[in-house]
Formats: structure tokens, C-alpha cells, sequence
């Protein structure tokens, strides 16, 4: 009976590092939470004091260490291999802004069109340009200047009334 409830709390762990390994919309993790669950049951019906408390103890250090040890593994496996993305998702390339002409608009000043909450639109000269701001919420038809332009990211903040289409230093 001793050896039952031992190697039903194996199976429980083998059952997690297969779960790991093998994704089964948990079906294989309830199997081995169910041999964990029937292994300390009979580990408490041998002996409630000794047998149940290693029992416990084992699983406690145990559970914790093979998962640990498999996502550690597994990268490093084929299959692993195939189910992560290795290095950057895009290129530099990829990384500049779709829209172009973005950067030009540093420290260019704009009018709000609508209301920057803290995203909005300003209008440079005759061209609508999506906005952030640092947090602020701002008005329509207050002037802001272009500080910085991340990608399609383009942040302004409030001005003391510049002319729109000059760019201020």
C-alpha cells in the first residue's frame, strides 16, 4: 500500500511534466491532480502521522521543482523549439512609423481639433495627425508642439500660443 501511494504521487508528476510538454486543455493536469489527490488519501488511511506528513512534504518540494524543471527543459527541446518565437518579431525596418513624415513634425506646433483626453487630433498646417500627451487633458483649440514621435506615436504638449505652422525652437 506504501508503494501505491508513492507512485501515485510519480504518476502525478509525470502526468504534469507530459501536461507540460504536451498541451491538453488541462485533461492531463486534472488526471494528475487527481493521482496527487489519491495518493495523499492513502497516505493518510497508512499512516496519518509519519507516512502522510512525508507524503505531504515530498509533494510540497516536489510539484513545485519538476514544474520548474520542465519550463526549464523544455526550450530546449524540438518541440519546444517550435512553440516559441525566437528573437525580435519585427525588424528595425518594421519598427519606423507607417505614416509617413511623422518625424519631420518634431517641434512643430499644431491646433487641437478635438478634445486630448489624453488622445486626440491636431492639425499641422492642413494635415490631421492622431496625438498623445503626457496625461494632460487638454481643450479644442488650444496650441500644442510636437516633443516627441515614437513609431505612429506622436506626444505634444501645451504651448503658449505659437503660431501653428512655425516650428518652435
Amino acid at each position: 500500500m506504501l508503494y501505491y501511494t508513492f507512485g501515485l504521487l510519480a504518476l502525478g508528476l509525470i502526468l504534469i511534466l507530459v501536461e507540460i510538454f504536451i498541451p491538453s486543455m488541462g485533461l492531463i493536469g486534472s488526471a494528475a491532480a487527481i493521482s496527487i489527490v489519491i495518493g495523499g488519501i492513502l497516505a493518510f488511511n497508512y499512516d496519518p502521522g509519519g507516512v502522510f506528513i512525508g507524503y505531504i512534504i515530498t509533494a510540497v518540494v516536489l510539484i513545485p521543482l519538476s514544474i520548474f524543471t520542465a519550463f526549464k527543459v523544455l526550450p530546449k527541446t524540438a518541440l519546444g523549439k517550435a512553440m516559441m518565437l525566437t528573437g525580435s518579431s519585427f525588424n528595425g525596418s518594421d519598427a519606423m512609423a507607417a505614416e509617413e513624415g511623422l518625424e519631420e513634425l518634431l517641434g512643430f506646433a499644431g491646433k487641437t481639433m478635438t478634445d486630448l483626453r489624453p488622445a486626440g487630433i491636431v492639425l499641422f498646417d492642413d494635415r490631421r495627425v492622431d496625438v498623445v500627451t503626457q496625461g494632460e487633458m487638454l481643450d479644442k483649440g488650444i496650441t500644442v508642439k510636437v516633443i516627441k514621435v515614437e513609431g505612429n506615436r506622436v506626444v505634444v504638449e501645451e504651448t503658449d500660443g505659437a503660431a501653428v505652422t512655425e516650428k518652435s525652437n
